[in-house]
């Protein structure tokens, strides 16, 4: 806008005057020169309007009679863009006009696999451009800006999606085998005491997922189906059968007997038998408390003679060839097996070790009787 156009109405007005005075008296000059002047102003203050126009960072101001905001910015050579945003206030008698231009600018957002571009005007927020496209971001998502950022020019914007599902699956549970050491079978041999079976149980996971990918997972409980059953084997190696080991008072020499010991019985018979959960055994009371849990195990045996092998009486049984080894035992117990020349009953804590036993000859050491 140049000075000549600012300085219209006073130009104008100096011409009148002019014209007047070479017209009329200086009076009369004078008075319709009021006249005009008084005209002049109405015009440029009713028929004309101050017009403040905002486009983005700069600012313009204009005189102009036009209420077309079109026509206003066309006469001050400002083009506006397809998608630019104008906003318009009228003036009024208090107040100037404004017209607002705001342009739009892109960004992008990735958002489920998928990148876009979307027009932003300025002050827009991450918040405003998602509800604008009708885009959906749950409490759950991730969000490279948080939703009050002010967006700029090339901002790129990405949403990962956060969801979780709970899996169930159903894992077998391997069973255990116990290899248990014995002489009760030839040396180089084994027999099985009890087949083992596999068990099962069912897995309840978490899984959190990131755009479809699992990236955690967690175990929410575990209920088991079937509970696996161990199994038992007997290796023949010659072990010792019994629980109890008393070689720190009573040591074998290099042939595997006992150095020391009241006497032994040679020859004599032997047979095994098994009483299911915690037989406590006649000689329970009196042997209780001297060998820790005296309950009926592999090691607590039971005799006829109690005269002469009376309850607590420690005992080293084998055979001579040291193919069988019941080991240290305790007498414990007593029954009614005399009839068939037995001496000795060994308890065995499997009933399928008991009918592997037999009968057998064995040598019975007498180690200690309690009170001599």
């Amino acid at each position: 806008m140049t000075d000549l156009k600012k300085d219209w109405p006073r130009l104008l007005l100096r011409a009148v005057e002019c014209a007047l005075r070479c017209i009329f008296s200086p009076a009369t000059a004078a008075s319709i020169g009021a006249a005009a002047l008084a005209m002049l102003i109405f015009t440029v203050v009713y028929l004309n309007h101050v017009v403040y126009i905002i486009d983005g960072d700069s600012a313009t101001v204009t005189v102009t009679a036009e209420q077309d905001y079109m026509k206003i910015l066309a006469n001050e050579e400002i083009r506006l863009a397809p998608r630019d945003l104008v906003e318009v206030v009228e003036a009024n008698a208090r107040s100037f006009g404004r017209i607002s231009i705001r342009h739009p600018f892109t960004v992008s957002l990735t958002v489920d696999g998928e990148t876009d571009r979307y027009y932003c005007m300025e002050g827009d927020t991450v918040a405003d451009m998602l509800a604008d496209n009708g885009v959906e971001l749950r409490n759950a998502d991730k969000i490279t800006h948080p939703r009050a950022t002010t967006l700029m020019p090339g901002d790129d914007i990405s949403i990962v999606r956060v969801d979780s599902r709970r899996v169930e699956n159903e894992v077998v549970i391997p069973h255990e085998t116990v290899e248990k050491r014995t002489s009760v079978i030839r040396s180089g041999t084994t027999r099985t005491l009890q087949y083992g079976a596999d068990g099962l149980k069912k897995e309840t996971w978490e899984e959190v997922l990131e755009d479809g990918q699992v990236v955690d997972r967690y175990k929410v409980r575990e209920d088991i189906l079937k509970y696996p059953t161990t199994a038992q084997v007997l290796i023949g190696d010659g072990s010792p059968i019994s629980n109890f080991d008393f070689s720190s008072q009573y040591p074998l020499d290099a042939e595997g007997n006992p150095i020391n010991y009241i006497s032994v019985l040679r020859d004599q018979k032997a047979t095994g038998y098994h009483r299911s959960g915690k037989a406590w055994g006649a000689g329970y009371w009196t042997t209780r408390g001297q060998y820790g849990e005296t309950y009926c195990q592999a090691g607590t045996v039971a005799v006829i003679r109690l005269d002469e092998m009376p309850y607590g009486t420690k005992l080293y049984i084998k055979t001579p060839d040291n193919k069988f080894i019941y080991g240290y035992a305790v007498v414990n117990d007593t029954g009614e097996f005399a009839g068939n020349g037995v001496t000795v009953d060994l308890f065995y804590d499997s009933y399928i070790e008991s009918v592997l036993n037999g009968a057998r000859f064995v040598d019975i050491y007498i180690l200690e009787i309690p009170g001599q």
